[in-house]
Formats: C-alpha cells, sequence, structure tokens
C-alpha cells in the first residue's frame, strides 16, 4: 500500500469512508446504466404474466429514491412517499446525473457523522435503526441493482461485464 493511500486511510472517518463508497457506488451504476443497450433501458424481462420485473431506468429511480429517502432519514426530516413511477427520465444520461447528484448529496450528510451519529437510533421505513447501519443502506442498494441490471444485460445477449476504474481502484 502506498504511504500516500495510507495517510489517506488513517486520516479518514468512518463516516467519511462511507460517504466515499456511496458516490463510488453511483458512478459505478451509472457505468452499468451508460454500458445497456439504450433499446434496453425501459425493457422489462417477462417469463409470463407473473412476473414483475422492472426496467433498468425503473431501477436507478428507485435508488435514487433510497438516497433521498436516507439523506431525510439522516436529517431528521419525513421522508417523502415513494413515486407513483420510477422512470420519469428525459434520458439515460438524465438517469446518470440525477443518480450521482442523489448519492453526492447523501454522502455530503453522511460524512459529517461521528460516532455519536453512528450510535444514535435513526426511524427508516425498516424501523429503528443505528446509523452505522443506515449509512449502509444505500450502498447495499445501488450494488443489488447493479447485479439486476447485469442479469438484463446478459438476458439480452450482452455478456460483458461492464466495468470501469470506478470499480477496481480505492
Amino acid at each position: 500500500m502506498s504511504s500516500e493511500l495510507q495517510q489517506q486511510l488513517e486520516s479518514m472517518t468512518l463516516g467519511q469512508w462511507q460517504a466515499r463508497l456511496i458516490v463510488k457506488s453511483a458512478k459505478i451504476l451509472a457505468t452499468f446504466v451508460e454500458s445497456t443497450d439504450p433499446e434496453r433501458l425501459k425493457w422489462r424481462p417477462s417469463i409470463g404474466d407473473e412476473s414483475s420485473t422492472r426496467s433498468v431506468l425503473e431501477q436507478v429511480g428507485e435508488c435514487i429514491f433510497a438516497n433521498i429517502r436516507f439523506r431525510h432519514i439522516f436529517l431528521g426530516q419525513e421522508p417523502p412517499a415513494p413515486p407513483e413511477e420510477w422512470d420519469t427520465f428525459a434520458s439515460a444520461e438524465d438517469a446518470k446525473l440525477q443518480l450521482i447528484e442523489s448519492a453526492t448529496e447523501l454522502a455530503a450528510i453522511v460524512a459529517t457523522l461521528d460516532s455519536a451519529s453512528l450510535a444514535k437510533e435513526y426511524k427508516t421505513h425498516r424501523g429503528l435503526m443505528p446509523g452505522a447501519l443506515a449509512m449502509q443502506f444505500p450502498v447495499r442498494n445501488m450494488t443489488y441493482h447493479m447485479g439486476q441490471i447485469n442479469m438484463i444485460q446478459l438476458l439480452y445477449g450482452d455478456s460483458n461485464f461492464h466495468i470501469t476504474d470506478e470499480f477496481v481502484t480505492f
């Protein structure tokens, strides 16, 4: 490990570390959107009427909402209600920009969390949870959706795993 990286890690708080992961996850997820065939961004794979899948853009909309929800939770505000439609984007670029913006705004708050905030109980849609757990949910959510989008890509025949330097660097 380089001494520069060592110094960077030693100076980071847990909140700053998690904030970094939130933004990084949004950038990686945005790459998955960008690498999806434009004709498949709104496609919902289905095996019949019982399928309840969501398109790539609908999944991104849900991730944006989750980031906004947790921003409100950490600010002690009532989160907004989920939107009626997850995909309200003008384009894939619009979706990517909104995703990164929502992650950046959330990360600015998470970066300020101190040890007392990590132990504090926050009211979430899943019940009370300590800040140390609540701050992990946005990353877990975006990572989950990266896998779903990768599966959509595989279903339409794209067998490449679309990763960039963002995926393999600190």
